[in-house]
This record gives structure tokens, sequence and C-alpha cells, in this order.
């Protein structure tokens, strides 16, 4: 039997809201749309983010009614100004005490995360949309963890007169420095919330066949209700695009830098000094304060920060490229994740420098995708050797489209509308 095909989407970083993270549900509701599906989506009014991409409005579906929320969910300026105060923290003793002091407040305050409050807007109005729209079908997109709270308390209220899909865009209690950065009352706090989750939804989904396993291994009775639909591209986004000479001659990273720890970029910069390679290395995305420090006590004079600009640019950006960069955090966690952008770069079918932990399933994917190049994020010499065998013999590498078909995102959407058939 064919799903009921009206669908409820609970979002919180929706667009105008930017970066990658949006993509994700974006995409799903998109194909969603244009298979057929009414979809409701519930989002707040204030955006989480600062970092805000117009041109994502227009993949929002004509069909697709959004309801917008108050919220008392951090705002993006103030989430911003939380992460100025965590690097200016260790500048002084005085703001080194204030940032310690601040971050008690806010595990004690938000031990689940900064947009909890969010969550009673969002149940009110998913529960009157349930109720009159006679709506059976729930999705949830994580990040932020706490919108699960809303699934839970739906699925109390309606029982099995709904159907709940927990997307997990990240690994909650495994994630990465979880335990390092976590104080122990609020690791307990986010296990049993997490639990509680795992238990209350129809489905669970996981994005990398790793978390999947990680979730699976440590809740046996989970392996029934849990899957993986990966991250992707969407062909769509490469139509009638033209490569943009801006990237031609320089590598070319499309991305976050905040975490210089487990994802720096500075062994790359360090490397292309030593080489003295007339090459630029050109950067769209986000950087925090930390990491432009870094970068300009280095010296490193051919990297260039260009703000963030919109998706479709971006790719552009990429279609053109002599050699595209992608970062992923150095950390065992980090082996079993795919990150969001390796299949767009994947796509652009440019060569591809890959640093990340020693081994894992992007090394792995690039390697079989013959699309590149993978070194480990903090050893120079492997940096230095995959640099001279893209720039030696740039026309070996490409990934085959055939490949990569069971990453694009109408693919993966499918997979997703499949969890809500019943009989």
């Amino acid at each position: 039997m064919r799903a009921d095909k009206r669908i409820l989407m609970i979002v919180n970083e929706f667009p105008p809201t930017g970066e990658s993270g949006v993509q994700r549900p974006l995409k799903f509701l998109k194909y969603l749309a244009a298979a057929g599906w009414l979809c409701h989506v519930v989002t707040p009014k204030q955006l989480p983010k600062t970092v805000q991409d117009e041109s994502l409005c227009a993949e929002v579906p004509s069909s697709a009614v959004i309801h917008k929320t108050p919220s008392w969910g951090f705002r993006g300026k103030a989430v911003d100004q939380v992460a100025r105060i965590r690097f200016q923290g260790g500048q002084s003793a005085l703001k080194a005490v204030l940032f310690r002091f601040l971050l008690a407040i806010n595990h004690l305050i938000f031990p689940l995360d900064k947009q909890i409050g969010w969550v009673p807007f969002a149940f009110i109005y998913s529960y009157r949309l349930i109720k009159k729209h006679k709506i059976r079908n729930v999705y949830i997109a994580a990040f932020p963890f706490s919108a699960f709270l809303v699934g839970i308390m739906l699925k109390k209220c309606f029982k099995d007169r709904i159907f709940w899909v927990a997307d997990y865009r990240d690994a909650w209690q495994f994630e990465p420095i979880f335990e390092e950065a976590t104080p122990h009352f609020r690791q307990n706090i986010i296990r049993y919330w997490d639990k509680r989750v795992l238990r209350h939804c129809d489905r669970a989904v996981f994005v990398t066949p790793g978390t999947l396993k990680t979730y699976t291994e440590r809740f046996r009775w989970l392996k029934n209700k849990a899957s993986c639909i990966t991250n992707g591209y969407d062909e769509a986004d490469f139509l009638d695009l033209e490569p943009n000479p801006a990237s031609a001659d320089s590598i070319y990273y499309m991305g976050k830098l905040y975490d210089l720890q487990r994802r720096s970029i500075l062994p790359l910069l360090q490397v292309m000094k030593d080489m003295e390679l007339q090459l630029p290395l050109m950067h769209v995305g986000t950087i925090n304060e930390g990491a432009q420090a870094a970068i300009a006590k280095g010296g490193y004079d051919f990297y260039s920060y260009h703000g963030y600009v919109s998706h479709q640019e971006a790719i552009e950006l990429a279609l053109g490229a002599k050699i595209n960069l992608l970062l992923i955090n150095d950390d065992k966690q980090s082996e079993d994740v795919y990150s969001g952008k390796v299949f767009e770069l994947l796509r652009a079918q440019r060569p591809i420098l890959a640093l990340g932990p020693a081994r894992g399933v992007v090394k792995d994917l690039i390697e079989i995708t013959h699309s590149g190049e993978y070194a480990h994020l903090n050893d120079p010499e492997q940096i230095t050797a995959a640099l001279r065998k893209l720039l030696a013999n740039p026309e070996n590498y490409g990934s085959d489209l055939a490949a990569i078909q069971q990453y694009e995102r109408q693919h993966l959407t499918n997979q997703l509308a499949k969890l809500y058939e019943r009989i």
C-alpha cells in the first residue's frame, strides 16, 4: 500500500538560513513535493544562524506550506557572540574567567542545545496541523537535537496515528570529543534523551553506515527500525552552470574553518609554503577569528578568504577549480563520517585533495571513484606527495558519474519516502 502523501516536516535550519546543514531537509522537501506529496513545514521565524543564502528560497516548492513559529531559541547573532567570547577567552585572565563562567551557565541552562526554546512553539503548531489536516507522516531533522523532543511529545499525544522518522544528521551522544568537551552531568542528560528519542520514533535514519553501526551495536533493539540514508548531491544544482574562471588556477576550499585542533588547514598551508607553489588557495564559506589569526600569523599570503557566497556560486567555483580541497576532522569518530561536501565535489569532476584521519569512509570513497588523492590531515609528507601527484597528472582524476548516482538527492528522497510505506 502506498503511503498517504501528506507529511509534516519539522525543520529548525531552513532557508534563508545558509550553510551545508540546510541542504538535506531542503532537498527532501523539494523531491517529496515533486513526487506529489503535500508538505507542511514547521520552522522558526527567527533564524538560528547569521549566515544566509537567499538563493535557497527558490528551491522551496510553491506547493509546500511553510508555517513560521515564534521561538525562544538563541538567535544567530547571539550564537556568534558566544563563539566570539569563546575565542577571546584565552587572551586574558579576566576573559578566561568570563568564558568559563558563561560556559558553565550554558551547560546548566542549555543541556541539550541553544535552540531548545523553540520546542514548545514547534510542538503547539505541529499538534494543531496534525489535528487539522489529519497528517500521519512526520519527519524531524536534527540539528538541533532538541527538535526531537517535539517528536516525543507528538508520539505521546497521537501514538500510532502518526509515523515519525527521526533524521540524525550527526551522531548525538557519539559526536567527536563528546566526552572530553561535555560535563558528566550533561552527558547523562543527553544520553537519556537520545535513548528516549530512539524508543519513541518509528524510524531512526543516520547519514553514514558507521554511525548506524555505532547506534545499533549500542542499542541492539534499534536494529529493526534504523537505516542509513547518506548525504548527496542534487543533479539539478549542476544544470546550466558554467565553471567560474576565478578559481581556475587555484586550490579551492568551500566550507568552514572553525576548529583548528581537529580540522586544521595549517599543515597544508605550511606544505604549500615550503614547496613554494605559485598556486593560490581560495576559501569561500565561514571562518572564525581564531582561524583567521592563526593563518595571518603564519604569513600564508597565497591564502585568500572570500566570505560566504550562494550555493550556486560555490558550485560554479568548484567546477572551475584546479584542485578542490576537502577537510575532515582528524579524530576517531570522523573515520565513519561523510562530509556533506564530498558528494558535490565528486559530481564537480575536478581533482580532489582530501585531508582527514589516517583512514575512513571518505578515503575509501575517494580511492574507489578515482576522484583525487587522500592524505592524513596532519602528515606533511603525505600531503606533499598527494599534491605532487595531483599537479603532475590532473587529467587522471575525475569521478565516473555512473559510480556516484546512488548519492543523487532524488534517489535518496525515494529512500526516505519508502520508510513511510506501510501494509
